[in-house]
């Protein structure tokens, strides 16, 4: 598996996608708790649930979008992650901008994403060795994520802070040495100071527009 593909199976996009704020239910996390537990076994809740739902392992979008709903989105900031993401024309953004700039971003990253789900075999997340686990409002959790076989553990690596209810939540991703919000940040800069908010809005749009054709396509995953 290549890095893009283990980042999708680790996360089953957790942290990229952005959804409605999802029905109350028991989740198999305490997110008010020790966060270095809450990134495990958030972690570890997806990948089981991939594993064992047929249409999640096949990349199905409704399957993956109730996924997040239900399970991944209640640990996610990602108004936050979308500003951060956006950078200073976020602050001159109307409120129907930012709404777009959501929808449009999370519907890039899903479609991105979803097709790495059907590479989740025997995968599991655990932490780094440390030497501290102090706990701040503001951390960044470091785990790795194993498999059988002869491929390299990789590094997945989850910046969280503590929201004023007091519950943790997940703002970036690291795989690699790489920052997810970092690389799309560089990768929307030249599209917003061309052609503005609008101008990205229309990028998502058409971005989105596209992969979904190539997931339609003959030879496609269903």
């Amino acid at each position: 598996m290549d890095r893009r593909t283990l980042l999708g199976a680790a996360l089953g996009a957790c942290a990229l996608i952005g959804l409605p704020a999802a029905q109350a239910a028991e989740l198999p996390y305490d997110d008010k708790g020790d966060p270095f537990k809450f990134i495990l076994d958030l972690n570890n809740a997806v990948l089981d649930r991939i594993r064992g739902d047929k249409s999640l392992k096949s990349g199905d979008i409704e399957a993956v979008r109730k996924l997040v709903d239900g399970l991944i989105m209640p640990a996610v900031d990602f108004t936050m992650m979308t500003r951060m993401t956006v950078g200073p024309k976020w602050r001159s953004a109307t409120d129907e901008q930012r709404k777009a700039l959501e929808e449009g971003f999370e519907l890039l990253l899903m479609r991105v994403y979803s097709g790495a789900l059907t590479n989740v075999t025997d995968q599991r997340v655990e932490l780094r060795p440390t030497r501290s686990k102090a706990i701040r409002d503001e951390m960044v959790i470091r785990t790795l994520m194993k498999g059988s076989g002869t491929a390299q553990p990789v590094g997945l690596d989850y910046r969280i802070y503590r929201a004023k209810e007091k519950t943790w939540k997940i703002v970036d991703v690291n795989i690699e040495g790489i920052w997810m919000v970092e690389n799309y940040r560089s990768q929307f800069a030249s599209i917003l100071n061309q052609e503005g908010v609008d101008g990205l809005i229309r990028q998502f749009k058409e971005k989105g527009e596209s992969l979904a054709a190539s997931m339609k396509s003959p030879g496609a995953k269903e």
